[in-house]
């Protein structure tokens, strides 16, 4: 009887331990690393568009144009009384 019990136990670990996933956790940590790398890549790309491409002048706003100020004339000294 202790002979059967045995032979079912010893199948029963063998087939569960068959059955994990020895490398999970490789694989996650490898595509974590490639999401680093990949968001880092995306990080400086977009950093360096605005550089890259300008928008053109016509989609700036219409500023006026700044007048020259006045040349103030010089003062000058009040006589003294």
């Amino acid at each position: 009887m202790k002979k059967p019990l045995v032979m079912v136990m010893s199948l029963a670990v063998l087939l569960v331990s068959g059955c994990v996933d020895r490398e999970a956790e490789a694989r996650k940590v490898k595509a974590e690393a490639e999401a680093k790398a990949r968001a880092e890549a995306a990080r400086k790309e977009m950093d360096t568009m605005p550089k890259a491409f300008t928008s053109p002048p016509f989609f700036k706003l219409n500023e006026p144009e700044k007048k020259p100020e006045p040349v103030a004339e010089e003062q000058k000294p009040k006589p003294k009384p």
